[in-house]
């Protein structure tokens, strides 16, 4: 027994290890570990519920979007140009005793137009629409998705929602007779456009743009407006002239020379319409549509407005000699 006593007191006892008692500092690493931990598993999960119910909202958007095309557009998105009859102006003639073919009055009710054929208009009038109203109108299929976009984002952020149409979309309204301020019809519109450049062509749209569009003092179209402004044919416009024409239909009582009704600022019809072909001009030469030189001389050029042009007719059978 004192054998084994002696024995366990000389025996050595094994060392324990210490347990691993962390300082502060990494204390409070692994307590910012686990909270970052935590709150990146509450996001990602936080976003992945939002995507999913952004998604769901897409598609469900898209599923109402899909029957609301389908039911009330698409089978009302073809068009054709002149389905609604146009006014025009009526010419009254006589035939005299020598067979010669005379005018004698011009008739109209509201509605003073008289259709020009492309070939009529001066390339220069062409140009100033395109420059001012719809640049990319030789490169789009009907919609020029960068303008409509940017209108959209003005409406959206209520900075206002005009502009974006293109030339076809505003011949469509102009021929249609519908101008109602709806997204049905600015939807149905865009679908009508895109439809008619597949079957007419840009010539055709032109055409038809610069004989329908409202230009004031009752005119419908460029060519009696040209007699109504200036008394001039189109043939004889100069640039100037061309780009004050077109700065009337963006609006006719705004722009109209003819008006005098003066705004804050002092300015007339006459003061607003050069404002505005003063932009045209510079849209023109940016655009490539004119020289250097021609802007020069159409920006210095002091335009006179002239009502009707000078035409003396002589009847051999009533003598009549005068205008008409």
């Amino acid at each position: 027994m004192a054998f084994s006593l002696k024995f366990w007191k000389n025996r050595k006892r094994k060392p324990q290890r210490q347990k691993w008692k962390p300082n502060i500092l990494v204390r409070l690493w692994q307590l910012l570990w686990c909270t970052a931990s935590s709150a990146v598993k509450i996001a990602v999960g936080a976003v992945a519920t939002v995507a999913l119910i952004v998604v769901l909202c897409v598609l469900v958007f898209a599923g109402i979007l899909a029957g609301y095309l389908q039911e009330d557009i698409l089978p009302d998105s073809d068009y054709m140009l002149g389905t609604n009859a146009l006014e025009q102006t009526s010419f009254l003639y006589n035939l005299d005793s020598n067979g010669q073919i005379e005018l004698l009055r011009q008739i109209y009710t509201t509605t003073d137009r008289e259709w020009a054929s492309l070939s009529e208009i001066p390339l220069n009038l062409q140009h100033a629409a395109v420059a001012i109203e719809d640049k990319r109108f030789y490169e789009h299929q009907g919609v020029d998705w960068i303008t409509t976009a940017k209108a959209s984002i003005k409406m959206f952020f209520g900075n206002g929602g005009a502009g974006g149409s293109t030339i076809t979309q505003q011949l469509i309204k102009n021929d249609s007779g519908e101008d109602g301020i709806t997204v049905r019809r600015k939807v149905r519109e865009i679908f009508r456009a895109t439809a008619l450049e597949k079957n007419v062509t840009k010539d055709t749209i032109m055409e038809w743009y610069l004989n329908l569009i409202y230009l004031g003092e009752g005119c419908y179209g460029v060519k009696t407006a040209a007699d109504e402004y200036f008394g001039k044919e189109l043939a004889d416009l100069t640039i100037a002239e061309c780009a004050s024409l077109v700065s009337i239909t963006n609006n006719p009582s705004i722009y109209d020379p003819y008006s005098t009704v003066v705004n804050s600022k002092g300015e007339d019809g006459a003061a607003r319409n050069r404002n505005r072909y003063e932009n045209v001009l510079n849209e023109m030469l940016d655009q490539g549509w004119i020289t250097e030189e021609e802007h020069k001389e159409a920006w210095e050029q002091e335009l006179v407005f002239k009502r009707g042009i000078d035409k003396v007719y002589v009847c051999s059978s009533c003598g009549y000699q005068g205008p008409v």
